[in-house]
């Protein structure tokens, strides 16, 4: 009888040294970073059975406003219904598999199917498919318009293809406190700059950049020497999300726009499990980094800025273009780790992890690596 075929998680951890203790834990086998076999398999077990960010209510703000995300080859239009009710669903047409609408806009009545016209309401309903009434047996609400689970946090609009999924408020629990001590009123800002960073890197490789700051002193010279105080700088771990915070001396060049905010003097940031990263800047305003994965070896850098006016002030315009060369020094070292990680020459390393949990130390990394493996694990004994 033939031996069944191992998973790629037992397959990579046989040739690996992972271990559930950090202090004493070596990276994740270079496989799980460009295998399209085990990106699939993240796609299915993480991105759609975890939330995912779609937008701040802002985009939303009007009745008919809509916006869609694709989440791998899963696609969710999000909608204002003509009720003031904020609505997920599949974006796929119950006739012949359509996709209904494409990016952002505005409804002026019904979703109309581009491909044989069938007509829904804001709520998923089915108003019109033409001659249905010359069908024997056609039931209207059978074509009603598959829901997804949507929530909202400070503004933030988030979905989940998992029906079961532990509501996002569970999963987040001390998050919202924490984020309004630093933005009170989050949902209050305006959208005010966009920019996308296309990367040759596996989505991880992207996030785990993120999580530590055992790279900053050489590679961002100016985030380390002027404005980030190093020595402050720690990442706790919750159940859900991490969070960064440090002591900020960029209001001691002027960044701080809002001296009425609270905590003018420190920066606050948090990582969401699987991909979202929220900041918030000296006054106030905030920024989101959302790593998109679009491929095995390929992903996004979706950024979006929310200052207090719909245009960033001259103060606020210097963190944003501050920021992102502090970004785009990041891209080519996530680009260079995805070529290595094919190196035959690469066994692993060790996960650079201190007792005290320093700013320097890799502790969030390996929480985020458990945690892929975790989620595959699970769900491979559950397919089983």
């Amino acid at each position: 009888m033939n031996e069944p075929c191992a998973s790629p998680v037992s397959r990579a951890l046989d040739s690996g040294d992972f271990h559930s203790d950090a202090e004493h834990s070596y990276t994740l086998p270079g496989p799980f970073y460009f295998d399209p076999e085990h990106y699939a398999q993240e796609l299915q077990h993480i991105f759609q059975r975890t939330w995912q960010y779609v937008c701040h209510t802002s985009t939303l703000a009007i009745e008919g406003a809509y916006q869609v995300c694709d989440i791998g080859e899963q696609s969710v239009l999000v909608l204002h219904g003509q009720d003031g009710q904020l609505r997920a669903f599949h974006n796929v047409c119950q006739h012949r598999a359509h996709r209904l609408l494409e990016g952002c806009g505005q409804l002026r009545g019904a979703i109309t199917c581009p491909y044989h016209a069938w007509r829904y309401d804001q709520a998923g309903g089915l108003l019109s498919a033409r001659h249905s009434c010359e069908v024997a047996g056609f039931d209207p609400d059978r074509a009603h318009l598959s829901g997804v689970r949507l929530e909202v946090l400070c503004g933030l609009v988030f979905v989940n293809l998992d029906p079961g999924a532990v509501p996002l408020a569970n999963q987040l629990a001390g998050l919202e406190a924490q984020l309004r001590s630093f933005s009170p009123a989050p949902e209050a800002l305006y959208h005010s700059y966009s920019h996308t960073y296309a990367l040759q890197a596996n989505w991880k490789v992207s996030v785990e950049n993120y999580s530590e700051c055992y790279h900053c002193p050489g590679c961002h010279p100016s985030l380390s020497q002027q404005t980030l105080d190093l020595n402050s700088y720690r990442i706790d771990l919750h159940p859900g999300f991490h969070a960064h915070l440090s002591a900020d001396q960029g209001e001691q060049q002027g960044y701080a726009t809002n001296p009425d905010a609270p905590r003018t003097g420190e920066f606050g940031a948090w990582y969401i499990w699987p991909s979202l990263c929220i900041e918030v800047y000296p006054g106030g305003y905030m920024n989101l980094l959302h790593h998109v994965p679009l491929g095995p070896q390929r992903c996004e850098q979706r950024v979006q800025w929310f200052t207090q006016g719909p245009r960033p002030d001259p103060e606020e315009q210097a963190v944003i273009d501050f920021v992102a060369v502090v970004r785009e020094e990041d891209l080519p070292l996530c680009e260079s780790v995805q070529k290595g990680l094919h190196s035959q020459g690469y066994k692993g390393g060790r996960l650079m992890v201190d007792v005290p949990r320093s700013g320097f130390s890799e502790h969030a990394v390996h929480d985020i690596q458990r945690r892929v493996l975790a989620a595959l694990a699970h769900h491979g004994a559950r397919d089983a």
